[in-house]
């Protein structure tokens, strides 16, 4: 495991963390052109700019002669989200809706799991506060520690904000400190676009669920749809389970 943070560190962090979220004035007003600002913007970690109120639209980097798209070290090509609709509809026709489940959540989890990693070796946030990314243990270290508790939750929240609720995916919330994990997607697009379904439609977002806890906590993770926006449900929650090694 890296050199984690010191309790010093984390407590400096939260403490200007949460100052900044009693202040969004002045995160407004001030911090996010001067996170924005060109010869600045390069040197800054994507999580830091997040906090000082920069959106994902303003921390990626297009470079339109290359045809790439960079999020802090994580390569994108956006695509519209009719592929969703069109990836379901192709793979149910071939192999069956319950195949088709399955092989839309192992895609999006493998497609998220390599987004993470790429994250955490690029540039989100400073190597110290991840040190314990992948490390099986760091679930519990993490849960011991009210403040490291609060502080991994805010960075992905923040995290969460920039890759699932501005990717326009819905607004997503996490529980480390539940047992299981418990998840809440509210207004989630999976479930927008299946329209009504006597079935949990969200295998996509279950994928990615597995992908990220995955990476980060070192652990194999199995995400549950225990209820469906697309089955009535005010929002999809999710919990999710460790899975025991075969």
């Amino acid at each position: 495991m890296r050199k984690s943070p010191s309790p010093y560190q984390v407590k400096a962090a939260l403490g200007l963390t949460d100052f900044l979220e009693r202040h969004p004035r002045l995160v407004r007003s001030l911090l996010r052109p001067m996170a924005n600002v060109p010869l600045l913007r390069r040197y800054l970690w994507v999580g830091i700019r997040g906090f000082m109120g920069a959106s994902a639209f303003d921390c990626h980097v297009i470079d339109a002669e290359e045809g790439v798209v960079d999020f802090g070290g994580v390569k994108e090509t956006f695509y519209p989200s009719c592929m969703t609709t069109v990836m379901w509809e192709t793979l149910s026709t071939k192999v069956g809706e319950e195949k088709a489940m399955e092989m839309i959540r192992k895609i999006a989890r493998e497609a998220v799991y390599m987004e993470i990693k790429f994250g955490i070796e690029g540039r989100w946030f400073p190597k110290r506060f991840l040190a314990f990314a992948g490390d099986p243990s760091a679930l519990e270290a993490v849960r011991a520690d009210p403040d490291l508790l609060r502080l991994v939750s805010k960075g992905l929240n923040l995290t969460n904000r920039f890759i699932h609720d501005e990717g326009g995916y819905g607004r997503i919330e996490v529980d480390l400190a539940s047992d299981p994990i418990r998840v809440t997607i509210t207004n989630s697009l999976t479930a927008r676009l299946a329209g009504r379904s006597d079935r949990p439609m969200c295998a996509a977002s279950c994928g990615m669920m597995e992908g990220a806890m995955s990476y980060m906590l070192g652990r194999n993770f199995r995400a549950r749809e225990v209820e469906c926006a697309a089955m009535g449900a005010r929002r999809c929650s999710f919990e999710l389970v460790e899975e025991c090694p075969s």
